[in-house]
C-alpha cells in the first residue's frame, strides 16, 4: 500500500505557530546579545579615556579654523572712503601687532628660557661659544624690537591724530567712538615687551655668560694681532655689544618703547592732547571693568594676562602724559595683587604687579598707597592659606572635570532641537577651556609663589600638583577625541552665533537707512552697520572678526542702543572669537611646557604611581605633559643638547622609581609564591596591603620623544636575564625558574623566553668558566693525563675525586658558546706570564745559577770520558745540594717547588689542549646531521632555481652560512700551542735573559725529583685505601708537557738531547740490577736471609724507578710532538 493512501484530515492545533514564535524570540535575543558584544568590542578597541593624545601618532589632523583667501583691503569695500581709510589704518596696525606677538612667542622666548638648561654649566670657553652662537639671534631680536617700537609709535600717533579737539573727523564722527580693540592690541604688544624683559632679567646664567663674553672681547681687543684682527674692528664690535646690551639686555625694552618721542611738532600732538588723554584713561578703565568682572574667579579666561596689559597701559599713560592719575583708581589697581598675586609669563618666568608698579611709578605708589611694606607679608599669608586649600581645590576641579568629560562624551541627542544642542556644545567647549585656564593658573600660582618666597613645597602636595598637569592633558585629550564632533558642529556653531549677531545688527541698519537726513556721522554709522553685516555674512576669519569689532565700536556710540544690548553683543563676539580659535586656545591653555622647570617633581610623581598602581593609566597624561616642551626646544640653537639632557633626566627617574622597583617587586612576588611552602615570611594583606602590579604591567607603551617605553617589555627582559643568569650559576634550580616563568605568564601575563640550558646531568662536570676564572687554583689541585686527555683532582675531602674531560668542555661550549675558547686562552696567557716571572727568578738566583754553571762546565770538560752522557750521580748530588739550601714548612725543597712550577705550566698547556679538543668535539656533534661535510650543496642556489619565495631563499642562504661555518670549524682549528710558543719565545731567547740558557742542565735533577715524588704519591694511594685522598697521584703528565714547552721556548731541545739523560738513567739502573743479580746468583750458603731480602727489595725499588722513568720518557716524547715545527 502506497503512502498516498494514508491521508488524514488537516488539523491545526497551534503548535507550529508557537514553535515559530519561540524561534523568532530566540533570534531576537541572539541578535540583541551579539549587537551588544560588538558594541563592547568596539568600545574596548577604541581609544579609552586614559589614552593621551600624541599629535606625532596622528597621520591626519583636523584644522577647523575658518579660512579664506582674502585680506582686509578686499573685505573693506564700503562706499564711505573716509571711513574705509580710518578702519583700514587701525585694522592693519592691529594685524601687524598680533603678528609681532606671535613672532615673539614662536621665535624669541625659547632661546632665552632654555639658555643654561642643557646641564653643561658655566665653564670657561663653553659660555663664550654659546653667546657667540646667539649673536645672530640677538641681532634679529634687535631688529624685531625696533619694529615693535615703530608699530607702537604709529598706533599712538594714529590714535592721537584721531582723538584731537581740532580733528574734524573726531568732532563730526568719532567723538563717542572708543576703539577698545586698538588699545587692547597695544596692551598685548606691551605685554610681549614686558615678557622679554622679565625672561632676560630672570635668567642669571645668561647674564653671567654675557659678562664672560664681554670680558673675552675686551681681552681680544687688547691683543688684536694675536687673534688675527685689528683694534678698529674690535672697537666697532664692542660698540655693537654695548648697543645690544643697552637696548635688549638691561631690562629696558618696555621702558624704551613707552619713552619714545610721539609728538611731531605741527602735525601730531600726543603728550598735551587732552582728548587723547581722556580717551586713553577711558579705555584703561574699560579694560579694568571687563577684567574685574571675572578676575580671581574660577571661570576666568585670559584675565590674568589682561591685567599685565592693563598695568602696561597704565604705566604708559603716566609716562606719556607725565601727570598723576586718580589715586582711588590706582589704589584699586594696586590692590589687585591680593586677587592675582602672581602671573605666569612663559617657561619659569613670572610677573608681580606690585613689583612692576613700585619700580615704574614709585611716586604714585607713595601717593596712593603709602610706604606700606605689607605686600611680602600678604604673600606669605596667601601661600599659607593656599597650602591649606590647594588639595581641596584640586579635588573639586577633578570632580568638575570628570563631569565635563562625561558630558563631552555624550551625543546630546536628548535635546529638543539642533539650536539647543549647538548652544549646549558651545557652552561645553567654553567650559572646558575655562577649566584648563583655571587648572593651569592653580599649578603656576602654587609653584611660583613658593619659589618666589623660597618656601618649601611639601612632598604630599606633589601628587596634587601633578594631578593638575594630568587634568590639563585630559582636557586636551577630550577635545582631540571629540574632534569629529567639533569639526562637524563648529561651522553650525559659528553660523548660529553669526545669525544671532545679524539679528541684533539688522534693526540698527534698518533704522539708519530709514532716516532722511544724512550727516557725516550718520553716514559713518551706516557704513559701520553695512560692514558689520557683510563681515557676518562670510566665513568668520580673523580679519573679518577684527573688522567686525572695529565697526561695533563705531555703532555703539548710538544713543538708542541700550547698555545691556551692547554687553550681550560683546559677549556673543567673544564667544565667536573663542569658537573660531578654539584649537589654538585649547593648545595654549593646556600647554604644560612650564612643567619642564618643575621636573624635580617627576621622581616623586613616579614613586607615587608605583606605590599606587591604580593611577598607572595617568602616566600617559604625564608623559604628554613632559613632551610639551619640545616645540620650545626647537626654537633654540641647542635643541639636541637640551633634548638629550631632558631625556636622560626623565629616563633616569622612570628607571629608578618605577621600572627597577617594579622588576624587583614582581621577582620577589614570584619567589614568595614559588617558595610559599618554606614559610619564608608572613604576608598579611590586611596589614601590609597588596599592590596591584598588573595595573602597571598592562598599561599601553608610553611615548616620550622619539622612543616608546614599554614597561611590560622591560620587565620581561629583566626576568629573562635574571632567570638565565641564575640558572647558569645553579643549573639544579632550572625547574624552579621554569615554574616562575609559568607563574609570571598566568598571574601577570608576562611572556618569558625559555632558558634553553641543559638540565643537571652527570656529564656536566666543572664549568669551563669556573676553571677559567680560577686557573691558578685549577692547575695546582688537578693533575693531567696526557693519553686520556683528562684532569683528575689531586686531593679531596670526600671519598671521590672530580674529573674534567673533553665531554665537560663540550657541554660548557654548548651552554656558553664557542666564544669562550679565545677568552680561556687569554686567561691562560695571563697565568703563564705570572708563572714565567717566578721561573726566571729561580734560575737567576745565585745559588742555583752557580751550580748550573758548574755542571755545564763539568759536562763539557768530561764529555768524552762520560761518553756524552750526563752522569746519574751528578743529578743525585744536585738534589742533595739544593736540599741543603733549606726546606719549607711542608718539607719541600727549592727544587720541589720548581718542579711544581713546571707542572702547573704543563697543566695550563694541557687545559689549552683540552679546550681545543672540546671545541672540535662540540663542532663534530653539531655537524653529525650533515651527511658529508666535503660535499655540501648550496641550498640558496637550489631554492633560486626552484623559483621559491624570497623568504625561503634568504633562509637557505642563512643555512649555507651555518653549514660553511661548521665545515670550516670541523676541518680546521686554531693551533693554540704554536700561538703560545710564538708569543713567549722571543722574550725567552732574548740576550737579556741569558740566565735561562742554563735550564737544560737542571732537567736531569728535576726529572729525578719528579720520579721520587711520583713514587711517594703512588705509595700513599696504596697505603690509604678508603681514606681521604691526600696527594694520592697516579698520573701527572703536566710535568712532561711543561718540560717540553719550556725547552721549545728556549730552543734547547738539542742541548738537552746532547745530555742523553734517559739513556744514562737506563744504563745506570741496568748496571745496578746486574750487580744485584750477580750478588744473588753468586751468593754462598753462609749469606744471611736478611741480606737476601734487602737485595730483593732493592731490586724491586730499582724496577719501580726504572718504570717511572720510562713512563716519564714516553710522556715527554709525546709532549714534544705537540711543539714540533
Amino acid at each position: 500500500m502506497s503512502d498516498d493512501e494514508y491521508q488524514f484530515d488537516s488539523f491545526d492545533d497551534g503548535s507550529s505557530r508557537l514553535v515559530g514564535e519561540q524561534q523568532n524570540e530566540k533570534m531576537h535575543t541572539f541578535l540583541a546579545e551579539y549587537g551588544q558584544q560588538l558594541r563592547d568590542l568596539e568600545e574596548t578597541l577604541h581609544e579609552s579615556l586614559s589614552d593621551a593624545w600624541d599629535a606625532d601618532m596622528d597621520p591626519v589632523s583636523l584644522d577647523a579654523r575658518p579660512y579664506e583667501q582674502t585680506n582686509v583691503l578686499e573685505l573693506l569695500n564700503t562706499e564711505n572712503k573716509v571711513f574705509n581709510k580710518v578702519i583700514l589704518v587701525f585694522a592693519a596696525l592691529c594685524k601687524e601687532a598680533e603678528s609681532l606677538c606671535d613672532i615673539a612667542k614662536d621665535k624669541f622666548y625659547g632661546p632665552f628660557l632654555c639658555f643654561g638648561q642643557d646641564g653643561k654649566g658655566q665653564e670657561e670657553g663653553d659660555s663664550q661659544l654659546r653667546i657667540g652662537e646667539m649673536l645672530p639671534f640677538l641681532m634679529d631680536m634687535l631688529n624685531y624690537v625696533n619694529r615693535v617700537y615703530s608699530v607702537i609709535k604709529n598706533m599712538v600717533q594714529q590714535l592721537a591724530s584721531l582723538y584731537h579737539a581740532q580733528q574734524q573727523l573726531y568732532v563730526k564722527s568719532f567723538k563717542g567712538v572708543h576703539l577698545n580693540t586698538v588699545f587692547h592690541q597695544l596692551s598685548e604688544l606691551l605685554t610681549v615687551l614686558i615678557t622679554l624683559d622679565e625672561i632676560i632679567a630672570q635668567n642669571a646664567e645668561f647674564k653671567l655668560a654675557w659678562s664672560m663674553y664681554k670680558r673675552m672681547a675686551h681681552t681680544v681687543k687688547g691683543d688684536a694681532e694675536r687673534y688675527a684682527t685689528d683694534e678698529a674692528r674690535m672697537l666697532q664690535f664692542e660698540k655693537l655689544l654695548l648697543q645690544l646690551e643697552g637696548q635688549l639686555l638691561d631690562g629696558l625694552i618696555y621702558q624704551n618703547a613707552i619713552s619714545q618721542e610721539f609728538d611731531f611738532p605741527g602735525v601730531i600732538e600726543a603728550r598735551r592732547n587732552d582728548v587723547f588723554n581722556k580717551e586713553f584713561m577711558l579705555n584703561i578703565k574699560a579694560i579694568w571693568s571687563r577684567m574685574t568682572a571675572k578676575s580671581g574667579d574660577l571661570n576666568e579666561i585670559y584675565q590674568r594676562r589682561s591685567f599685565i596689559g592693563l598695568c602696561a597701559l597704565y604705566v604708559f599713560y603716566f609716562i606719556l602724559f607725565n601727570q598723576p592719575s586718580d589715586k582711588k583708581f590706582f589704589k584699586q589697581v594696586w590692590d589687585m595683587h591680593k586677587v592675582i598675586p602672581v602671573i605666569h609669563l612663559a617657561g619659569n618666568v613670572v610677573w608681580f604687579s606690585s613689583d612692576f608698579l613700585r619700580k615704574k611709578v614709585p611716586y604714585m605708589v607713595k601717593a596712593a598707597v603709602g610706604q606700606q611694606a605689607t605686600v611680602k607679608e600678604f604673600q606669605k599669608n596667601y601661600v599659607k592659606e593656599l597650602d591649606k586649600t590647594f588639595e581641596r581645590e584640586c579635588a573639586a576641579m577633578y570632580k568638575q572635570l570628570t563631569t565635563w568629560m562625561v558630558r563631552m562624551e555624550s551625543n546630546l541627542t536628548n535635546r529638543a532641537n539642533m539650536r539647543n544642542i549647538l548652544n549646549t556644545r558651545i557652552s561645553l567647549l567654553i567650559t572646558g577651556l575655562k577649566m584648563a585656564c583655571t587648572i593651569g593658573d592653580m599649578f603656576k600660582q602654587y609653584v611660583y609663589m613658593h619659589s618666589y618666597l623660597q618656601m618649601k613645597i611639601k612632598p604630599a602636595r606633589i601628587r596634587a600638583l601633578c594631578q593638575c598637569a594630568e587634568m590639563l592633558k585630559a582636557i586636551q585629550s577630550t577635545f582631540h577625541r571629540r574632534s569629529a564632533m567639533i569639526g562637524e558642529s563648529i561651522a553650525y556653531m559659528i553660523q548660529q552665533i553669526s545669525f544671532y549677531l545679524q539679528r541684533a545688527f539688522f534693526p540698527i541698519k534698518v533704522k539708519l537707512q530709514s532716516t532722511t537726513s544724512y550727516s557725516e556721522q550718520r553716514l559713518d554709522l551706516l557704513a559701520a552697520a553695512n560692514l558689520a553685516m557683510q563681515m557676518l555674512n562670510g566665513c568668520a576669519t580673523p580679519a573679518r572678526r577684527l573688522l567686525l569689532r572695529l565697526s561695533m565700536h563705531i555703532l555703539f556710540q548710538m544713543s538708542n542702543i541700550k547698555d545691556d544690548q551692547i554687553e550681550d553683543i560683546k559677549n556673543q563676539v567673544r564667544r565667536l572669537d573663542l569658537i573660531c580659535s578654539l584649537q589654538r586656545s585649547v593648545d595654549e591653555a593646556c600647554d604644560c611646557s612650564f612643567f619642564y622647570w618643575s621636573r624635580p617633581m617627576v621622581p616623586y610623581y613616579f614613586r607615587d604611581v608605583f606605590e599606587n598602581p591604580q593611577q598607572a593609566q595617568k602616566l600617559h597624561y604625564m608623559f604628554a605633559a613632559l613632551r610639551d616642551v619640545v616645540p620650545l626646544f626647537k626654537t633654540t640653537y641647542m635643541e639636541e643638547a637640551l633634548t638629550e639632557s631632558y631625556k636622560k633626566d626623565v629616563d633616569g627617574a622612570l628607571q629608578d622609581n618605577i621600572i627597577t622597583p617594579l622588576c624587583d617587586a614582581i621577582e620577589t612576588d614570584l619567589r614568595y609564591h614559588i617558595h610559599s611552602h618554606l614559610e619564608v615570611s608572613v604576608r598579611d594583606p590586611f596589614k601590609n596591603g597588596v599592590q596591584d602590579l598588573a595595573a602597571l604591567i598592562n598599561i599601553k607603551p608610553l611615548r616620550f620623544f622619539d622612543r616608546t617605553i614599554d614597561l611590560k617589555a622591560h620587565i620581561e627582559h629583566y626576568l629573562d636575564k635574571t632567570f638565565y643568569n641564575l640558572t647558569t650559576v645553579a643549573l639544579y634550580d632550572w625547574k624552579t625558574y621554569a615554574e616562575m616563568r609559568n607563574l609570571a605568564q598566568e598571574k601577570f601575563g608576562l611572556t618569558l623566553q625559555e632558558v634553553h640550558l641543559p638540565g643537571q646531568t652527570l656529564e656536566q662536570g666543572v664549568d669551563v668558566l669556573e676553571i677559567m676564572r680560577n686557573i691558578h687554583i685549577f692547575t695546582a689541585v688537578y693533575n693531567y693525563n696526557l693519553n686520556n686527555q683528562i684532569f683528575i683532582q689531586r686531593s679531596s675531602e670526600s671519598k671521590f675525586l672530580n674529573t674534567v674531560n673533553i665531554g665537560h668542555i663540550s657541554n660548557s661550549l654548548r651552554s656558553h658558546g664557542g666564544g669562550i675558547m679565545n677568552t680561556a686562552v687569554n686567561f691562560t696567557y695571563q697565568f703563564l706570564r705570572r708563572k714565567f716571572v717566578i721561573f726566571s727568578q729561580f734560575l737567576y738566583d745565585d745559588h742555583i745559577k752557580s751550580r748550573l754553571y758548574k755542571d755545564i762546565r763539568f759536562f763539557r770538560e768530561s764529555k768524552d770520558e762520560l761518553d756524552s752522557r750526563y752522569p746519574f750521580d751528578r743529578a743525585v748530588k744536585f738534589n742533595r745540594e739544593i736540599r741543603k739550601l733549606g726546606v719549607t714548612g711542608e718539607g719541600l725543597t727549592y727544587l720541589d717547588q720548581f718542579r711544581k712550577l713546571i707542572t702547573e705550566i704543563g697543566n695550563a698547556m694541557g687545559y689549552i689542549r683540552m679546550i681545543r679538543s672540546g671545541g672540535l668535539f662540540f663542532t663534530s656533534n653539531s655537524s653529525k646531521f650533515v651527511p658529508d661535510l666535503a660535499k655540501i650543496p648550496k641550498f640558496s642556489e637550489l631554492a633560486t632555481n626552484a623559483s621559491l619565495a624570497p623568504e625561503t631563499i634568504e633562509a637557505c642562504t642563512n643555512l649555507d652560512a651555518v653549514l660553511d661555518n661548521l665545515s670550516k670549524n670541523f676541518a680546521e682549528g686554531t693551533d693554540y700551542f704554536k700561538m703560545l710558543v710564538a708569543v713567549f719565545a722571543p722574550q725567552f731567547r732574548n740576550e737579556q735573559n741569558l740566565h735561562l740558557k742554563n735550564f737544560y742542565i737542571i732537567v736531569p735533577a728535576a726529572t729525578l725529583n719528579f720520579v721520587e715524588h711520583m713514587l711517594i704519591c703512588k705509595d700513599k694511594m696504596k697505603n690509604k685505601k678508603g681514606q681521604q685522598f691526600t696527594e694520592g697521584v697516579f698520573s701527572d703528565d703536566g710535568f712532561a708537557i711543561g718540560l717540553a714547552y719550556i725547552l721549545k721556548l728556549l730552543d734547547q731541545n738539542t742541548n738537552f738531547d746532547s745530555l742523553h739523560w734517559f739513556e744514562a738513567v737506563t744504563n745506570r739502573y741496568a748496571e745496578e740490577e746486574e750487580k744485584l743479580r750477580d750478588k744473588l746468583g753468586n751468593a754462598k750458603k753462609g749469606v744471611k736471609v736478611e741480606e737476601t731480602q734487602t737485595a730483593l727489595l732493592t731490586m724491586k725499588k730499582l724496577a719501580a724507578y726504572r718504570q717511572e722513568f720510562e713512563l716519564l720518557r714516553f710522556s715527554f716524547s709525546g709532549a714534544r710532538i705537540f711543539f714540533k715545527d
